[in-house]
């Protein structure tokens, strides 16, 4: 099984940004997320594919530049969705993508405490 967060890429963004500054991504990261997975949750329940779109790539930006490879790449997945306009049953994939979350959430804190 692959890590949550990719170690090379946490410790490289320490490095160049400074630990504070990591620390304030991560509380800015994992206050954002849970809203953006919000709007995602909604633009699929009212079939709005240009929401649901920006919502999964705003996700899966930020969650790659921190190092939540898989993370991002179950992003990009509903990213990619959005873009073929047909949001005919991403309701289970959200759901994942919010599960999946936790667990991001979860060794993200471990990181910088």
């Amino acid at each position: 099984m692959s890590e949550i967060i990719h170690p090379n890429t946490f410790e490289e963004l320490k490095a160049t940004l400074g630990e504070d500054f990591v620390v304030e991504l991560v509380d800015t990261y994992c206050s954002e997320i849970p809203t953006l997975l919000d709007q995602l949750q909604l633009a699929g329940d009212q079939n709005d594919p240009v929401t649901f779109q920006r919502a999964a790539h705003s996700i899966k930006s930020s969650s790659a530049s921190l190092g939540a490879m898989d993370f991002s790449t179950q992003a990009k997945e509903l990213e990619m969705i959005g873009k073929s306009g047909d949001l005919s049953g991403v309701g289970p994939k959200v759901n994942a993508l919010r599960q999946s979350y936790q667990s991001v959430e979860q060794a993200l804190h471990t990181l910088v405490s």
